[in-house]
Formats: C-alpha cells, sequence, structure tokens
C-alpha cells in the first residue's frame, strides 16, 4: 500500500474511533441504558460501557495509539527523499491526522453523538476484541483492574454531578439549566420526610367546625388546599379546595376531596411520578407507626426541583404559619 493509500487508511480509523469514544461520552447514561433495553445495534457495548466505561474508552485510546504508531512508522521509513523527505511527511501526517483523525470527528461526534453512536458503538466493541490481550496487559500495568474490583460503580447523581462541575466551568449551560439539573441531582436522594411540611407545622380544620368559621379560616390562612381531620389529625377524612368555598351555601358542610397517603421514607421522586399520574396535588404523609408525620403537594415537590414556586396571589415574603390549635399535639 502506497503512503498516501495508508494515510487515507489511517484517517478512517482513528476518526472512528475518536468519534466513537467523544461519542460515548458525550450521550447521557439515560440513552445508554435505553439502547441496552430496547436492543438497539451497539446495546451489547452500551451495556459494557454502563458498566465498565474506563474499559470501553481504553479500548479507543490504544486502538489510535496503535494505528497512529504503525502507520507513522511505515510513512516514515518507506517516503524517499532522505531525512529531510522523512522529516516533512512525518510533519504533513501529523497534522493531516490531527485534524482529520481528531479535531473534526470529535466535533462532529459531540453536536450528533445519538445519531451516530448506533453505528459507533460496534466499532468500539470490535476493537475491545483486537486489542483484548494489550489491554489487559495495559490493565494489569496501570492498576486499573484492581480499582474495578475494590471500587464501586458511580451512582448517576455521582455521574450529573460530575458533568454539571465540568459544564459549569466550560459554560456549556446557561446557569438556569444547571440550577434546574442540580435540583433533580438533589431531589433523586430525597425522601417525603426531608421535603414535608412537619406535622407541628399543619394548618388543619375539625370537621365539626362551623361553615362560616371554615371559610373564615381557610381565607386567613392563605392557603388554597386544607386538610379536614376527625378528632385527631392522624384521622384526616379529606381536602378542602378554597374554590369550594365559592360554591357553597354559607350553612351546607364543606365538599371534601379525596387525599393520597404515603411513608415517610418513600422516595420523594417516585412519589412526584405518583402524584403527577393519579392527577393528585395533596397528600398526608405517615411514619411507621400509621400516625400522620406531615403533609406534601404537589408544589412541594416541583419546588425542590425548580425552586420556589409562587402565583399572583403569594406575597413577596410570605411568613411561616403558626401551628394549628387543632393540632392536638
Amino acid at each position: 500500500m502506497s503512503p498516501t493509500g495508508l494515510l487515507v487508511v489511517t484517517i478512517v480509523v482513528v476518526a472512528c474511533l475518536t468519534a466513537a469514544a467523544t461519542a460515548v461520552r458525550s450521550v447521557s447514561r439515560i440513552w445508554l441504558r435505553h439502547w441496552v433495553e430496547r436492543r438497539l445495534s451497539g446495546a451489547k457495548t452500551a451495556a459494557l460501557y454502563l458498566q465498565r466505561p474506563q474499559r470501553l474508552l481504553l479500548a479507543a485510546t490504544t486502538g489510535v495509539a496503535m494505528t497512529v504508531f504503525l502507520a507513522g512508522t511505515f510513512i516514515g521509513t518507506s517516503v524517499p527523499g532522505g531525512v529531510l523527505g522523512r522529516a516533512q511527511a512525518i510533519v504533513v501526517y501529523a497534522l493531516t491526522l490531527l485534524l482529520a483523525g481528531q479535531l473534526i470527528p470529535r466535533a462532529v461526534a459531540r453536536r450528533w453523538s445519538v445519531l451516530l453512536l448506533p453505528i459507533l458503538l460496534p466499532i468500539l466493541w470490535l476493537v475491545q476484541l483486537l486489542f483484548m490481550p494489550i489491554l489487559v496487559l495495559v490493565r494489569l500495568l496501570t492498576g486499573e483492574a484492581r480499582r474495578e474490583e475494590t471500587s464501586e460503580q458511580a451512582s448517576d447523581a455521582e455521574v450529573l454531578e460530575e458533568l454539571l462541575r465540568e459544564g459549569a466551568l466550560e459554560g456549556v449551560g446557561e446557569h438556569t439549566e444547571i440550577a434546574i439539573i442540580e435540583g433533580v441531582v438533589q431531589f433523586g436522594a430525597k425522601t417525603l420526610g426531608q421535603v414535608m411540611t412537619l406535622r407541628r407545622d399543619v394548618f388543619a380544620i375539625d370537621e365539626r367546625t362551623p361553615p362560616a368559621d371554615v371559610a373564615h379560616r381557610v381565607a386567613q390562612s392563605g392557603y388554597s388546599r386544607v386538610p379536614i381531620y376527625r378528632e385527631s389529625l392522624d384521622q384526616v377524612v379529606g381536602m378542602l379546595h378554597a374554590f369550594d368555598l365559592l360554591q357553597m351555601e354559607a350553612s351546607e358542610p364543606p365538599a371534601l376531596r379525596p387525599v393520597a397517603e404515603a411513608t415517610i421514607g418513600m422516595p420523594a421522586n417516585d412519589f412526584l411520578f405518583r402524584m403527577l399520574r393519579e392527577r393528585r396535588h395533596f397528600a398526608v404523609v405517615r411514619d411507621d407507626a400509621g400516625q400522620l408525620a406531615g403533609i406534601v403537594t404537589l408544589e412541594d415537590l416541583l419546588e425542590e426541583l425548580v425552586g420556589d414556586i409562587r402565583d399572583e396571589h403569594d406575597d413577596p415574603a410570605p411568613p411561616t404559619p403558626p401551628a394549628s390549635a387543632e393540632s392536638d399535639r
């Protein structure tokens, strides 16, 4: 093969490996799990990356290094013209390889990583098989194998936090977007016990309260949804929406809406999806003994994700309401 033909082959191989490594770094782990679950093209390699990401990237790096070394050696020894001619050939080879084999593929893979990933993942799998003996030796020499055996895989939250740090340093995302993602990361580790309104701060009304007093107290509280209890807060019988007060007569009892129930240790993100699925806005949270530990609203959960949520009825700095007299403490 001529030096020119070898250069073209080298550029193609290096470009594919560089693009594959860049794409697999750029695509989120959620997308990679999607590939595995749907058994799309490259699913086996995606599963390997999720289990041992460094091993797959090491295969790409080794493949690039071996290809560049072998091709450079051949070109350097086969080009006529003495030392000067070979030096010029190596310079041209290096610059061409840097531009066409590294910079351009990297930029393209970052831009269209999701589209290119099904095509590029099988290439990494093939390189993993071809260079398996070398990869095993490199991993043993660098201690990578020992680290894989003793270290736990990073959680999704840790991976996202790492990406957030890099994005903030490089200016990849807007501050609001990064803040929201940070909220998602932190929210995923929280339970309802960490986001709920505690029992001592719950504003609730006894079901025996006269309707006129109910309307007055709800208006004074500033809440749009108020739990109604029977005898004690441990027996919440429903939730009163402020809008329902506008449709009732002064003498008739308020119409109650059902409330969702959850345990204090339930993951907050799981319960958020449940509330959205069931179209609920209000829930009581119970402890292990079945007693009311607090309440949580859809707004509470969403605020954990995106920050404070206010509407035109909210005060600029709403004070924390005092505990209800009927909190049966």
